[in-house]
This record gives C-alpha cells, structure tokens and sequence, in this order.
C-alpha cells in the first residue's frame, strides 16, 4: 500500500468532513414515514448511525495523520481506510434507498388503477 501525502490526507479531511454534515442533514425521517414503513425507518436510521460513527472515526483519524506525522507513523492506513469504507457504503445505501422510495412513490401516484 502506498504512503500518503499531506495533499492526499487533506482530500480525505475534506471527503470525511462533507460525508459527517451530508449524514447530519439529508437522512432525517418524518414522523408519519415512520409509522408508514417501520422496518425501512429503522433501517435508514440504523444505517445513518452506523455512517455517522464511522465518518467521524475516519476524519479524527485522518485530522490527527494530517497534523502529526509522528502519529501517523503509528496509525496504520487501515485504520483510516476500513471506517472510511464502511462510512461510504452507508451513504450509497441510503441514497439508493431514497432513490427507491421516490420511484415506488412516483408509480404509486401514476397508478391509473388506483381509486385512491
């Protein structure tokens, strides 16, 4: 594995920081969407948890390489790159899950059947 330089760290700094704020902001689930839909509810909010933690475990870790070489020394790039993983997988499941549920929203309103 490659070694990587303060330009490469201050990207992953700038990846880390925009992911925490996007999971802070978008993945807030209305009231009514939760009773509608308990399990997928409880699944976004799991997922938006588990991106949460990860995200911030990454960008402490990447703050940290960034300022002190010393320290960098000692964290392996693993360490960063596992929760930055985990963090980012998070947020495509949640944006597909979006995704999804605005096309199944879509269908269901242009359903000529529907009497509703």
């Amino acid at each position: 594995m490659r070694e990587l330089s303060p330009g490469d760290l201050g990207l992953l700094l700038s990846v880390f920081a925009l992911l925490l704020v996007l999971f802070g902001i978008d993945f807030h689930l209305s009231r009514r969407a939760v009773q509608q839909h308990r399990r997928g509810a409880f699944f976004a909010s799991i997922v938006s948890l588990v991106g949460e933690l990860t995200t911030a475990i990454a960008l402490v870790l990447t703050w940290v390489a960034m300022w002190s070489p010393a320290a960098w020394a000692r964290i392996d790039n693993l360490l960063v790159f596992i929760p930055g993983t985990i963090s980012m997988l998070c947020a495509v499941l949640l944006t597909g899950g979006k995704a999804l549920d605005r096309v199944v929203r879509i269908a269901k309103d242009s359903d000529p059947d529907d009497d509703g």
